[in-house]
């Protein structure tokens, strides 16, 4: 029997009374569950298999099928916080999509679980100031799945940058100080290099989509994102209600 620590990835309908649930679990990564009766109003896991949640499950793991049966699950956080705040959700969505598309399958993932549960946490504080959360996330990833990008220091010279990049390049990761750039034209816009160098010196990120941005490009080109993440267009919807400017 297992029993461990989980984060609600995603949940569908599996008959008219039941759901499947896939959640990144602390001890054995990413697991699908077959919760029989689980859209039952007095079903015993109500709210703890919701979404984002994070809970305490116990089941036994079945090494003959792909779903295992979900023996106990007891909600610790159901991110109310996080749920009211509708750009964060939105962020959130496509970061736990990412993990169920792209994260390797049938290994432990604590490293993922818990850099997500830290993300998700911090989404759902009350502070003013969210702008690297998703950023700092997508940048830990890359270094996660192998994609180190250095933020630091010049691709064709190789010297420290003092100041934002003066160029970025998302299919090969690198960046360009002023002096290698010369009299080129830039082709990252100058809230994208700004964005990113304050991501690496710990400042407020004043246009936060444009380093997300950029750094979900650098990763569609080294994963390949064989399989579109639907919950992009959600959070692009969504970033027009709110005013950057």
């Amino acid at each position: 029997m297992i029993k461990t620590r989980a984060i609600v990835l995603h949940r569908f309908p599996y008959s008219d009374s039941s759901f499947i649930v896939k959640a990144l679990t602390e001890e054995s990564g990413i697991v699908s569950f077959i919760v029989k009766g689980g859209k039952k109003k007095e079903s015993p896991f109500r709210g703890a298999l919701d979404p984002l949640a994070l809970s305490e499950v116990v089941f036994r793991q079945n090494p003959n099928t792909d779903l295992q049966f979900i023996k106990e699950a007891t909600l610790l956080d159901w991110r109310k916080n996080l749920r009211n705040d509708l750009l964060s959700l939105a962020k959130a969505q496509v970061m736990t999509e990412m993990i169920l598309r792209y994260a390797p399958q049938g290994v432990p993932l604590q490293e993922e679980f818990e850099r997500l549960e830290q993300a998700i946490r911090e989404f759902d504080e009350v502070i003013t100031d969210k702008s690297r959360i998703f950023a700092q996330w997508l940048l830990d990833t890359c270094d996660m799945w192998g994609y180190n990008l250095d933020l630091t220091t010049c691709s064709r010279c190789g010297s420290t940058l003092e100041k934002p990049a003066a160029d970025f390049f998302p299919e090969t990761g690198g960046f360009v100080c002023q002096a290698c750039l010369g009299v080129e034209h830039p082709r990252a816009r100058l809230e994208t290099l700004n964005g990113l160098w304050a991501l690496q010196t710990g400042g407020k990120i004043e246009r936060p989509e444009f380093a997300e941005n950029a750094l979900l490009t650098y990763l569609r080109h080294h994963i390949g994102f064989l399989k579109e993440i639907h919950s992009i267009k959600f959070l692009n919807e969504t970033r027009k209600l709110f005013d950057y400017h």
